[in-house]
């Protein structure tokens, strides 16, 4: 169990090249990353788990409650409600707060290096696009801001995205180049708009959706060009397909179920199952379970013969960058695996440059200096003491040999 903050736990996100690292986002104001044993973490409790705790515990110290992060973030002022990690560069982290503001952080030394303060309300909602160039938020204001992170004074802004302030969720379409995002119309019916990136002044597409209370959370497959829409307390998801044309949202079908959701997460494209032709699957969080949503093409042949028209290239989940080339401007499009078995490049080095080195911050350099010294100091001290120690010594020897002698 990890169990990092002092408040509540709003968000997570799996670090994308090391499977044994999370991101948390917490009402205590922090943000923390946190490493596990690579084979997972088991819940403690008594009879065969304590006696399983004490077989295991020397090798990976599995029925441990893991309560101190690797890296603790701290910097903002209100609770952390969102955590998302760089899709391309390694070690680096985006967090958005009650405090009006999102900020990048380095993980390997623990700092913040860039603040975009310039939204208007609570931040509802942020995400990287394809590359890492850039990251959307929105909030309350009914304002989508595009900025790079490096760059935050270059901002470019959809002043009224949405008529309504109940809140709103953005997603790129990389691929298409456009940006689109959720929300409510005033009438309080639930839309769904994208603009051309290259055009922000008015929305390339706009839908009325429906009608209900939670706002759509939507995730987009650049691969396939579709776009899944779910929302928290109902049990459907709707997707479309997007396409560079006059109708831009073609709506294909919808997942219907009556159990309601709490919230749930997608699994990377390279984990899905391609001989059922499983496009897309989804792990719904309901209130006493985990249900996974598989999208399947149907296909005679799919289970003999791979589908390359439905399985492009797929995000290998290994970095095209370090920390410090990201930071330096550079920008790389993600590396890519074959999703056919018999040329599967990620499955030989899923780890491949995905690596985690803990540096010290200025903070902690200081205190070190401090440190040293201090004892650098005590040392002194201690040497003096003994030198003086010892020449009284060897006077008090010369006057006993003199009183021998006479």
């Amino acid at each position: 169990m990890l169990s990092v903050h002092k408040g509540t736990t709003w968000d997570f996100d799996f670090h994308p090249f090391l499977v044994n690292m999370v991101g948390t986002a917490s009402e205590d104001c922090h943000a923390a990353i946190t490493q596990f044993p690579e084979d997972g973490l088991t819940e403690t409790g008594g009879g065969e788990q304590k006696k399983k705790k004490k077989l295991c515990e020397k090798k990976t110290r599995a029925g441990e409650r893991v309560t101190k992060p690797t890296v603790l973030l701290e910097g903002h002022q209100k609770k952390v409600t969102f955590i998302k990690f760089h899709p391309t560069a390694n070690n680096i982290v985006a967090t958005g707060a009650f405090d009006r503001t999102v900020k990048v952080w380095n993980i390997e030394t623990g700092s913040c290096v860039s603040t975009f303060d310039q939204c208007q309300d609570t931040v509802m909602t942020m995400d990287w696009n394809k590359d890492g160039s850039r990251i959307a938020c929105a909030g309350k204001d009914a304002a989508i801001r595009i900025y790079d992170p490096r760059n935050i004074d270059q901002a470019q802004t959809v002043p009224d995205a949405f008529d309504g302030t109940k809140g709103s969720k953005v997603f790129w379409a990389d691929n298409l180049g456009w940006i689109g995002g959720t929300g409510f119309s005033r009438s309080a019916k639930r839309q769904m708009k994208v603009w051309d990136l290259r055009k922000l002044d008015k929305a390339l597409y706009e839908n009325d959706i429906d009608q209900a209370a939670s706002v759509l959370y939507p995730f987009f497959d650049n691969d396939n060009g579709l776009l899944y829409l779910s929302g928290k307390g109902e049990g459907n998801i709707t997707y479309f397909e997007l396409v560079n044309d006059d109708k831009v949202a073609y709506l294909l079908n919808a997942y219907r179920n009556p159990e309601p959701q709490k919230g749930g997460g997608w699994l990377p494209k390279r984990s899905c199952d391609v001989w059922k032709c499983e496009v897309a699957r989804y792990y719904k969080l309901t209130k006493s379970t985990v249900v996974p949503i598989s999208f399947i093409v149907p296909r005679k042949a799919g289970a003999e013969v791979f589908q390359e028209d439905i399985f492009p290239d797929a995000y290998a989940g290994r970095p095209a960058l370090q920390a410090d080339e990201w930071l330096k401007g550079e920008n790389k499009d993600p590396v890519t695996t074959s999703m056919n078995p018999a040329l599967r490049t990620d499955t030989k080095a899923p780890s491949e440059g995905s690596t985690f080195v803990k540096k010290k911050t200025y903070a902690e350099l200081e205190q070190d200096n401090i440190d040293l010294r201090e004892r650098v100091a005590q040392l002194e001290a201690e040497l003096a003491r003994k030198g003086n120690g010892g020449n009284y010594s060897s006077e008090k020897t010369e006057q006993n040999d003199e009183e021998k002698t006479d």
